[in-house]
């Protein structure tokens, strides 16, 4: 039998895989960042991701929404994840558009003026990355997936100007292509 993801990397390698099931739109060096993220901020009161696509990633949040005791949302236009899988993980659904009013004001009453990790990983992360860097409270982390093709570290910083974020954690924004730009909000 032939899976989407058995489609091979330059070097042979399956570039895509699967985490309990659920097709990985990234590899699984991005599961031990996410540790090292959570790990080094114990002030993170919940956890946003903007764009679920298939949930493997949202599971692995989803887990450590449970060992901290605190809420996991995911946010996304469209479904293709498995609803019983991240329901069981008490992991909060909001189908809508990421950019609408109301969704910013629920993202807003969830963040609760307490520091937040904000997952960036939709289809379109520039602008995600520009929304809500400067509405999540100091001490906050925000990231955004697929650096170098989808997200400008570079261009973003630019966008937002001075004393919002600064870079975090940079030895691992590329370290085994993970491609996630971490940021930390001043």
């Amino acid at each position: 039998m032939v899976y989407p993801y058995d489609e091979k990397s330059e070097n042979g390698l399956p570039w895509h895989t699967t985490f309990i099931g659920q097709f990985m739109q990234h590899n699984y060096w991005l599961y031990n960042v996410v540790d090292k993220i959570m790990l080094d901020n114990p002030q993170i009161q919940s956890i946003i991701e903007i764009g679920t696509g298939n949930g493997a990633l949202t599971i692995v949040l989803g887990l450590w929404g449970i060992k901290r005791h605190i809420p996991v949302w995911t946010i996304d236009r469209q479904r293709l994840y498995d609803l019983n899988l991240l329901s069981q993980l008490n992991i909060k659904i909001l189908q809508a558009d990421e950019f609408e009013e109301s969704t910013k004001e629920h993202i807003l009453s969830i963040v609760n003026n307490k520091p937040t990790w904000i997952f960036c990983d939709g289809g379109w992360k520039m602008k995600e990355f520009a929304t809500y860097a400067p509405l999540i409270p100091s001490g906050s982390i925000i990231t955004a997936h697929d650096l170098g093709t989808e997200f400008s570290a570079d261009l973003a910083l630019e966008q937002l100007g001075p004393n919002i974020v600064e870079p975090y954690m940079k030895e691992y924004w590329n370290d085994l292509n993970v491609q996630l730009a971490i940021f930390r909000r001043l």
